[in-house]
């Protein structure tokens, strides 16, 4: 017989490894988008998981609410005013009601959310002296107080300071104050498990909020006046001491009249003045005595002496040419008259002289007069401008005593008018706030709200199941599509097959199914399958081996299902049991042990068509194991098996070996490298993918043909839940095909 070198014996022919070894997880392009298909899939298979989620955070809401005490709410609003007037002494300010900023709104919170407030509420009511108000903050309430008083822990007594500041802490942590929108008005809330009691804190919040502003103005109005008081005087002192030493400097530097430098300066310009009048008539007569001579003729001429004198001369004149006329030169009336014509003449002459002397002499003293006043006049000037100049200086140390005066004046009265305003307030205050509604007693309870806690319980569990059904998505390690298969494994997918009973085939063998209902979905997965191996063989005589990592994931019933398939098809078929351990095969087609099987044809004790029998239903051969191997017989020592497969291949065009398991059976690893397919059969969503893994590691992938990997037991009606990466997720659509056959 001529065998193929692969077959001769127990060598191996190591072909050369593939360019993308099998095992390794194949790379896919990352989508650019959401896929929310994805995401409704794995909703639709953890539906189970979301919905208990759900329904314990619903139904732990439901009892949370019912645990939790009943609490009632009680609201009083009140409104601001605001009513200026700083303590400054400004005496222009003018008081003005006007709307409060959001800054001191938010001021005007924090006074009511104070402790200090709390603490005047206590006061007030006298909770300090309430039993149950104690106890219920002291010993505390809802689940925790439950808690501990089932185990028996007695809350701690505590001194009378911090239980009032715990007291305190307690009202504040149920009270809530808060701006009314945009209006200046606060709405407080206060709430307690007694209906009564929360109207009653929640109005003496808001009393208490009132009055303390009225006492905070007045204590600041008492303090300001005696501050003002004070004040007053040290500055009623300061103002005097400096209007004194104002007054001292005016007597020591002569500034003794209000205008202080006015006189002396009218004085000089008054000197001024005369001086330069006096200036004018020096250089005059100066003028008049330097030409005295002119001045003694035109005095002289003026002369009513002089003039009476002409006159006279001038009759004597007459009288001389008269005499003349009628007489010689030597007449005794002509000498007469013309000795009287010399002696008017040197009358005239000496009256002119006399005038001009008595001119020449008065304009010298005139001029000497009016020289000797320019310098009086000029010294006087002098001293004025002297003591002018000194007031000046003086007045340089007034002006500053002056302004420290009147700044001391100013400040003064200033402090005066304020204290006058502030003494005017006194008893006049006005609260800050006035109620705009006082609180009445709840009738409803405000919480536990059961429709608000279900509806945050579904919330809560609807994050919660979504974010579990992710997490155990991504925690699953099971096969569920075949895009997990090539994706998680890197093998080729060859199809999925069906369990029986959710493509409605009756009976639980899937073998007989060929028999009862060779139309079914089950059967056409299985031809399907057994063409997605062929189509990576040009040769369709070949041998085919079925196996899987770990037993029980119906790998037997798997080859059973190929074999009556491909028999039922015409062709020339055999299977061959090859599960030393357990021989389920032989066992599924009643192989009795009165005949030979494989042991006794590996063996040389049986002929190949004794060890062989013809399957009644399909007219396909199967060679069983009749009687087992013993625990240190293998398969394939001394090359019979290799031999054996060699043979078959000359006789059939399929050769299905139904291979153990590969990770418990380690010479299941060696007989896939004599076959031309491999089929890995896991249970859909049970088999974990680092099971088959596992199992890959351990195989000769790289002499192998071919290999791929089938999910069997598909649940068709959950299938279609599960993505579409699958043909099953459209079961639905093509399921009609299989009813009408």
């Amino acid at each position: 017989m001529n065998l193929p070198d692969r077959y001769l014996g127990n060598e191996l022919t190591v072909r050369p490894a593939p360019a993308g070894l099998p095992g390794a997880p194949i790379n896919t392009s990352t989508a650019d988008r959401l896929d929310l298909r994805l995401l409704l899939s794995i909703f639709r298979r953890r539906f189970r998981l979301f919905a208990t989620i759900v329904g314990a955070a619903v139904l732990l809401a439901f009892l949370f609410t019912l645990k939790q005490p009943k609490l009632y709410q009680a609201t009083v609003d009140v409104v601001m005013n605001k009513f200026s007037g700083e303590i400054v002494p400004d005496s222009s300010e003018v008081q003005s009601e006007s709307p409060k900023r959001s800054e001191e709104v938010d001021t005007e919170l924090k006074i009511i959310k104070s402790q200090e407030m709390a603490m005047q509420v206590i006061d007030r009511l006298a909770l300090e002296k309430d039993s149950n108000f104690v106890e219920s903050v002291t010993g505390g309430s809802g689940i925790t107080a439950s808690i501990k008083g089932l185990v028996g822990i007695e809350p701690p007594a505590l001194p009378a300071d911090n239980l009032k500041r715990r007291l305190a802490d307690a009202m504040l942590a149920a009270l809530k104050a808060d701006r009314m929108e945009t209006a200046y008005a606060i709405r407080i809330t206060y709430t307690n498990p007694d209906p009564k009691r929360s109207a009653q804190i929640a109005n003496a919040f808001a009393a208490s909020y009132s009055e303390s502003a009225v006492r905070t103005k007045r204590a600041e109005n008492e303090k300001t006046l005696a501050l003002l008081r004070t004040r007053i005087e040290e500055l009623r002192s300061q103002a005097q001491s400096d209007f004194g030493a104002v007054q001292d400097f005016r007597v020591r530097n002569n500034l003794l009249s209000a205008q202080a430098t006015q006189l002396t300066e009218q004085e000089a310009a008054a000197y001024g003045q005369q001086l330069a009048t006096a200036r004018a008539a020096a250089a005059a007569d100066r003028g008049r005595a330097n030409n005295s001579g002119g001045a003694g003729i035109a005095a002289a001429v003026n002369s009513p002496v002089i003039q009476s004198l002409r006159a006279q001369r001038a009759t004597i004149s007459v009288k001389i040419a008269d005499l003349s006329g009628r007489y010689l030169d030597d007449h005794p009336d002509l000498a007469t008259a013309r000795r009287e014509l010399a002696d008017i003449d040197g009358q005239i002459s000496a009256e002119i002289d006399r005038v001009r002397t008595g001119i020449n002499t008065g304009l010298a003293s005139s001029a000497s007069a009016t020289s000797q006043q320019v310098g009086s006049l000029q010294g006087n000037l002098s001293s004025a401008r002297a003591a002018l100049a000194a007031n000046n200086i003086a007045l340089v140390g007034l002006d500053d005593l002056n302004r420290k005066a009147q700044a001391s004046q100013t400040l003064y009265e200033s402090y005066l008018s304020r204290y006058r305003e502030v003494l005017a307030q006194s008893g006049t205050e006005r609260p800050e706030a006035r109620l705009l509604s006082s609180a009445k007693i709840p009738e409803r309870p405000s919480s536990p709200n059961m429709i608000l806690n279900l509806a945050l319980g579904l919330v809560i569990g609807t994050l919660l199941g979504a974010g579990s059904a992710i997490a155990a998505e991504t925690a699953y390690s099971g096969l569920t599509t075949g895009d997990e298969v090539e994706g998680r494994l890197g093998i080729r997918y060859l199809g999925g097959i069906p369990s029986l009973s959710s493509v409605n085939v009756e009976g639980s063998d899937p073998a007989q199914s060929f028999i009862t209902d060779p139309g079914s979905a089950y059967a056409e997965s299985v031809r399907g399958l057994l063409a997605s191996t062929r189509q990576s063989n040009a040769n369709r005589s070949h041998v085919l081996a079925i196996t899987s990592a770990l037993p029980g994931e119906g790998k037997t019933s798997l080859a059973a299902s190929i074999t009556r398939a491909a028999a039922l098809a015409g062709e020339s078929v055999i299977v061959i049991d090859c599960d030393l351990v357990r021989c389920t095969l032989s066992k599924r087609f009643n192989a009795g042990k009165s005949r030979p099987g494989l042991r006794e044809m590996i063996h040389g004790e049986a002929k190949l068509g004794d060890a062989m029998f013809k399957d009644p239903d399909s007219n396909a051969m199967i060679l069983p194991i009749t009687n087992s191997f013993s625990d240190s017989e293998r398969l394939l020592e001394k090359g019979n098996f290799h031999k054996l497969i060699a043979v078959l291949r000359e006789h059939f065009s399929l050769i299905v070996l139904d291979l153990a398991p590969v990770l418990p059976v380690a010479e299941t690893r060696e007989i896939v490298s004599l076959v031309d397919n491999v089929i890995i059969t896991t249970l859909w969503r049970k088999t974990s993918d680092t099971a088959v893994r596992a199992a890959l590691k351990l195989l000769p992938l790289h002499i192998i043909n071919d290999i791929g990997i089938t999910l069997n037991q598909i649940d068709m009606k959950k299938q279609v839940k599960f993505g579409d990466g699958d043909a099953a997720f459209y079961y639905d659509k093509y399921k009609n095909y299989y009813r009408r056959r």
